[in-house]
């Protein structure tokens, strides 16, 4: 996914637009802003433990709704993705410099595996069998 928990996002509709802050949390393409799309949540209170108060909670926006902000020229950019050897790098549209480089933790495994099945692999001399005539 190009956006990602802990960048920095600009909103670009709704009642926030034009507001940046920190992505919270990413799910099934919504996001959680740090600070943005605030609503109001009346909860009644039980009368025994719960008390009755108006919490004031983020909502999520659609990840359409919002755009990264480069921390290179800090512009808000679209990005696109370069994949070489396993590493997926992050690029700024704009400024062309790299935002992060990612590295995938199942490749990096995969070519610890492969590095010690080399090294644990015996030659096993074949042995002539008998065959009746």
């Amino acid at each position: 996914m190009k956006i990602k928990k802990g960048d920095n996002v600009k909103i670009l509709y709704g009642k926030d637009n034009g507001k940046q802050g920190v992505v919270l949390a990413i799910s099934n393409g919504k996001v959680i802003v740090e600070g943005l799309n605030m609503y109001k949540k009346h909860v009644k209170g039980d009368g025994k433990d719960r008390k009755s108060e108006i919490l004031t909670i983020a909502k999520p926006l659609d990840i359409s709704k919002v755009m990264l902000v480069c921390p290179n020229c800090s512009k808000p950019t679209r990005v696109s993705l370069k994949r070489e050897n396993g590493k997926v790098e992050r690029i700024c549209k704009k400024c062309g410099k790299v935002i992060e480089v990612i590295v995938k933790e199942k490749e990096v495994e995969k070519e610890e595996k492969k590095e010690v099945k080399k090294s644990t692999v015996k030659k096993v001399s074949k042995s002539k069998s008998k065959t009746k005539k």
